[in-house]
């Protein structure tokens, strides 16, 4: 269901599944920002309600960072750590077809959890 290369890409499917995003919605963003046509499989109604639905969990995604940051639950140094990991992330995605990315995957998996873990202190 998901773009080819993020199907192949192991890590790219265990951030999906921890995500609020489901892989449909995923493939929809991923087509949009690339401006790719619509996936095969999916229905034109069925195509604009996600991509409605997308917009708006993206919408709400964003408006919830915007509260927990007025809440001072997420300050500036959490969302430039999350940023370093979405740099350091993005330079692995690349890596799906290396032997050991499989491998490798939980423990990049285990070290998002432990960072996001010393994050979230309530």
């Amino acid at each position: 269901m998901v773009n080819n290369n993020i199907q192949k890409n192991l890590l790219f499917l265990k951030i999906i599944e921890k995500s609020t995003f489901t892989s449909r919605q995923i493939q929809i963003i991923h087509n949009i920002y690339n401006r790719e046509n619509r996936p095969k499989g999916i229905s034109s109604g069925a195509y604009y309600r996600e991509v409605k639905q997308c917009k708006a969990k993206i919408r709400r995604l964003y408006y919830s960072i915007v509260l927990l940051g007025l809440m001072d639950i997420i300050n500036n140094e959490q969302l430039i750590t999350l940023n370093m990991a979405v740099e350091r992330l993005y330079k692995l995605k690349d890596n799906s077809q290396d032997t050991h990315h499989d491998v490798s995957v939980n423990s990049v998996i285990d070290i998002i959890e432990q960072m996001l873990d010393k994050m979230i202190v309530l």
